[in-house]
């Protein structure tokens, strides 16, 4: 099969950023549908996330990457939607993050921000040293 070489202008002049992908959670027997997310809006949530502690030499900023997951997810989980009123309700959850803390389990949740991240455009580094050895 022949490689057909594409100038990048061009592909990304055509290419959209309304990527989706679906997940399987097994405990549940389904698939979950998650959107990418722009690197704007990854900001946004990581902004949201990131702390700081301390005074003065001591003062360090950090993220809580559990939150941002839960955030990830809300905001890039198409179906189901865990703002949905009754899901919110069930769980009696305050909004659609604290939502995904209470419906899912911990696996699934770190599944999910993978997924979401993936679809995304981050490659993990392990997998892409494996595929150039392949």
């Amino acid at each position: 099969m022949a490689e057909v070489n594409i100038n990048p202008l061009d592909a990304l002049l055509g290419a959209s950023i309304e990527v989706e992908d679906t997940v399987y959670i097994k405990r549940l027997k389904v698939d979950f549908r998650v959107k990418a997310l722009t690197g704007d809006r990854l900001d946004s949530l990581r902004e949201q996330c990131t702390y700081t502690e301390g005074k003065g030499a001591n003062r360090r900023t950090f993220v809580n990457e559990d939150e941002l997951g839960k955030l990830m997810i809300a905001e890039a989980c198409v179906s189901p939607d865990f703002s949905d009123t009754k899901l919110l309700t069930h769980y009696k959850a305050k909004d659609a993050a604290d939502c995904v803390q209470k419906a899912l389990l911990a696996g699934e949740i770190a599944t999910l921000s993978h997924a979401v991240l993936d679809v995304s455009g981050f490659v993990d580094a392990q997998d892409t040293v494996e595929k150039v050895k392949n």
